[in-house]
């Protein structure tokens, strides 16, 4: 029976079981592990990347704690969407990567999701040798001596390299010259990518939803709260509108009269 790790990670409200800093220490340890079994005496290093949330910054410094403890280096990426990570974790040639968001949900709640080295999820059967990790308290006894722990770095980089990269994702015979965007971020993961993705591709954007506080993610605006988007795309100028969710896995696209895709 699953105890831990749902359909998506782990979900919960931020500082009630399991999205308690204790527990998110405990993952941290139990990834660690598995990446040390499967790396054969070399150091590994896992990526953590989050969204906007207030919540996000006591789960980041609990899982880095967890994996250098078990003698693995963290690699931060700070806030980046979901799909970022994945494709840092690949780029940088990581052994595993993690995300710190609860998507579209409110700022309230975090949830903790694990890719492998691959930029895919980790397979529920992984996720199931962590929990027994965790609920056996085995890992007391692994923790490498004091001169082995990891160290975490912070990367400086991160959003720099995916923007590179969505825009290679974009045919080099077509530019967005010319081309009004409305383009709502949800004050979310996104918020410092997206914009830049576009406006280096030529088009003029109208931000909102940049405005990250911690506790405004999703808050009445994104993709589960297209309207305000859609209203600004009606006015005369706009081409088409864009809402992103909190981690930026989603979207909601609107066309020039205002109207939902």
């Amino acid at each position: 029976m699953r105890r831990l790790f749902g359909t998506d990670g782990i979900r919960g409200v931020a500082n009630t079981y399991p999205m308690t800093t204790e527990i998110a220490m405990q993952v941290g340890r139990g990834i660690a592990f598995l990446v040390k079994d499967f790396k054969h005496g070399h150091r590994p290093r896992i990526i953590i990347g989050k969204d906007t949330r207030l919540s996000c910054y006591m789960l980041e410094h609990a899982l880095s704690a967890g994996i250098c403890s078990m003698g693995v280096d963290v690699l931060l990426s700070g806030p980046l969407p979901t799909p970022g990570i994945a494709f840092i974790t690949t780029s940088m040639r990581a052994d595993a990567g993690v995300v710190i968001s609860a998507s579209h949900n409110p700022f309230q709640d975090n949830g903790i999701k694990i890719f492998s080295k691959t930029g895919y999820k980790l397979p529920d059967e992984q996720e199931a040798d962590i929990e027994d990790l965790i609920f056996s308290q085995k890992m007391a006894a692994l923790r490498p001596v004091a001169d082995e722990v990891g160290k975490a770095y912070r990367i400086q980089d991160c959003r720099g390299r995916y923007i590179v990269f969505l825009k290679h994702t974009f045919p080099s015979n077509y530019t967005l010259d010319d081309f009004h965007i409305v383009l709502d971020c949800a004050n979310g993961a996104t918020y410092g990518v997206a914009p830049h993705v576009f406006e280096e591709l030529g088009a003029k954007v109208t931000k909102i939803g940049v405005e990250p506080n911690g506790k405004n993610i999703n808050d009445e605006c994104g993709a589960l709260h297209p309207k305000r988007m859609a209203e600004i795309v009606k006015k005369p100028g706009a081409d088409i509108g864009i809402a992103l969710d909190g981690d930026g896995d989603r979207l909601i696209v609107s066309g020039e009269k205002g109207n939902i895709v």
